[in-house]
C-alpha cells in the first residue's frame, strides 16, 4: 500500500525542519562560535559571528515554524490516545519539547537581532562567538550570555524532540489501533 500524499509530505517537511534547526544549531554551538577567535580583531569577530548567526536564525525559524505547523495540525486530529496511553505521553512530553525550541528559539531570534544591530553599528568586540570582550558594553555581555545559554538549551531540546518522534513513530508503527486509522489519512 503507497503511503498517503499529504501525510507523508508532511512527515519529510517536519524532519528537515528539525534537521536544519538542530544541525545548524549545533554546528554554530561548536564549530563557528570557538573559530571565530582565529580572527584577530575583535569588533570583526562580532561581526561575522552575528552575521552568520542571523543567516541561520531565518533558516532555523523556517525550518522549526514548518516542524511545529505539521506537528500541531496533526497533533489537533490525533492525541496520542489512538494508539496507547505511553504514546499519549510521548506526545506530551513533544509538545513541551516543540513549546521549549520555539520558544528558546524565538528570544534567540530577538536577542540576535539586537547583537548585529550593535556590533554594525557600535562595534561591539567579542572574546569568541561565544563570548563578549569584558570591555564590550554590559547590555551586550548580558545579551550575549543569554543566547549561548538558550542555544545549549534548543540543542537539548531539539535533541529530545528527535528522540520522542522517533519513539513515538515506533510505537505507532507496533499499534494495531494506529496503523487501521492511519489508513484513512490523506
Amino acid at each position: 500500500m503507497l503511503a498517503p500524499t499529504f501525510t507523508t509530505s508532511a512527515y519529510v517537511l517536519h524532519n528537515l525542519g528539525l534537521a536544519a534547526g538542530f544541525g545548524g544549531s549545533l554546528f554554530g554551538q561548536t564549530a563557528l562560535n570557538p573559530s571565530v577567535k582565529l580572527i584577530s580583531n575583535k569588533q570583526e569577530r562580532a561581526k561575522i559571528v552575528n552575521a552568520a548567526w542571523n543567516g541561520f536564525n531565518i533558516i532555523s525559524m523556517l525550518g522549526i515554524g514548518t516542524t511545529a505547523l505539521t506537528w500541531f495540525a496533526g497533533r489537533s486530529r490525533i492525541d496520542g490516545r489512538a494508539i496507547s496511553s505511553d504514546a499519549r505521553k510521548l506526545v506530551i512530553a513533544k509538545d513541551v519539547l516543540l513549546g521549549v525550541t520555539l520558544l528558546t528559539g524565538l528570544v534567540n531570534t530577538v536577542t540576535g537581532g539586537f547583537l548585529a544591530k550593535r556590533s554594525l553599528k557600535d562595534g561591539v568586540p567579542m572574546d569568541s562567538g561565544f563570548k563578549a570582550a569584558p570591555e564590550a558594553p554590559q547590555d551586550v555581555q548580558r545579551a550575549t550570555t543569554l543566547v549561548n545559554s538558550l542555544g545549549v538549551v534548543s540543542i537539548i531540546a531539539m535533541a529530545g524532540l528527535i528522540g520522542v518522534s522517533t519513539w513515538l513513530d515506533n510505537t505507532a508503527s507496533k499499534s494495531f489501533k494506529w496503523n487501521a486509522l492511519a489508513r484513512f489519512l490523506p
